[in-house]
C-alpha cells in the first residue's frame, strides 16, 4: 500500500512541475533594493543581499520605484513597479548566485 502511494506521488510531482520546482524566498525583512539592468532588481536585508527578481515583461529604469506585496515571494507572483504590477519571470536566492 505504501509503495503505491509513493507512485502515486512521484507521478503527482512529475505531472505538475511548477508546484514541485517552483522558486519561493522569504523577503519580509527586505530593507531596500537595487535595479542591476532593465529587468532584474536584488532586494537587501541591510547590507546582505536576500533575492534577485527577474522581471523580463516590464521595464525598471534607474528612478523607478519598487514594491513587495508579500513577504514571500514566489515564481510567478506579482511585485510593484512604478505602480504597475508585474509579473515575476524568477526568484532566485542571493546565497546561490553565480
Amino acid at each position: 500500500m505504501k509503495r503505491k502511494r509513493l507512485i502515486l506521488f512521484a507521478l503527482v510531482l512529475l505531472l505538475l512541475p511548477n508546484l514541485a520546482w517552483s522558486d519561493c524566498l522569504d523577503v519580509s525583512r527586505t530593507t531596500s533594493y537595487y535595479i542591476q539592468g532593465a529587468h532584474e532588481v536584488i532586494l537587501y536585508s541591510r547590507m546582505t543581499p536576500v533575492a534577485y527578481i527577474s522581471v523580463p515583461w516590464c521595464n525598471i529604469f534607474s528612478d523607478s520605484s519598487v514594491q513587495v506585496t508579500k513577504g514571500y515571494l514566489c515564481d510567478s507572483d506579482k511585485i510593484i513597479i512604478d505602480g504597475e504590477a508585474c509579473p515575476i519571470f524568477t526568484v532566485r536566492s542571493a546565497r546561490f548566485s553565480d
